[in-house]
């Protein structure tokens, strides 16, 4: 995709992965909304910010009627959005349950389905989920959190095989442990960390692949 006058949607905007990315995108002088529940300081006229809890569809139709009354459509959409929850499945609350899956799962429903209309009616488009490597292996303390990706994975791979015959591609990629706000929150000390900054360059460099190239699913993980 060549970037250049593209209307991008990025989730989780504020920090990490989708701030990094943004700044990307804006280089690449797409036309970039960030949705997040906090500020995000992209410093760009191509980029504006929408205060957005992804969660809650009330919020995120607000924020597509108001990105659709400037674009007839949206190019990219990536689903970046997401938290971790940890500890075994007796300490974890059904309302933290509800919240997690909320937000990993269900807000990349509501997002995607706001923008698959459009790039249908366009035939083309790329929808890019941010997942995890808890995505693809299962471990001790992580029976919410890797539910909730397991399920993105699901999620990507049928959305793939249903728009690839409108000329939409839909890319997930599994990020292992990265630098970001994510492990303070988690209360995780992972060995190896990846820089946020070469994940979203990786990101960035499958968005821009030909639009008759489908990258599907990609893990990545630290040396």
């Amino acid at each position: 995709m060549n970037l250049n006058g593209k209307v991008a949607v990025v989730t989780g905007s504020s920090s990490g992965i989708g701030l990094e990315l943004c700044r990307l995108l804006t280089a690449k002088e797409a036309r970039v909304f960030g949705l997040s529940r906090r500020e995000s300081r992209v410093d760009h006229p191509g980029f504006h910010w929408l205060q957005t809890d992804v969660a809650k569809q009330e919020e995120v139709d607000s924020a597509f009627d108001a990105i659709f009354g400037k674009h007839e459509q949206v190019d990219l959409l990536v689903n970046n959005a997401g938290f971790g929850v940890f500890g075994d499945v007796e300490t974890i609350a059904p309302e933290t349950w509800n919240r997690l899956i909320g937000t990993n799962l269900t807000a990349m429903f509501l997002c995607t389905r706001k923008t698959v209309p459009g790039m249908k009616a366009a035939r083309k488009g790329m929808i890019v989920n941010v997942v995890s490597i808890a995505g693809k292996r299962g471990f001790k303390g992580g029976s919410a959190y890797c539910a909730s990706k397991f399920g993105v994975n699901g999620f990507s791979e049928a959305l793939m095989e249903e728009l690839r015959e409108y000329g939409i591609r839909v890319c997930s990629i599994n990020p292992g442990s990265t630098g970001t706000e994510f492990f303070s929150h988690a209360g995780i000390e992972p060995k190896k960390l990846m820089n946020a900054v070469d994940v979203a360059a990786l990101i960035l460099s499958l968005i821009e692949l030909p639009d008759d190239m489908l990258p599907d699913q990609m893990v990545v993980r630290p040396m």
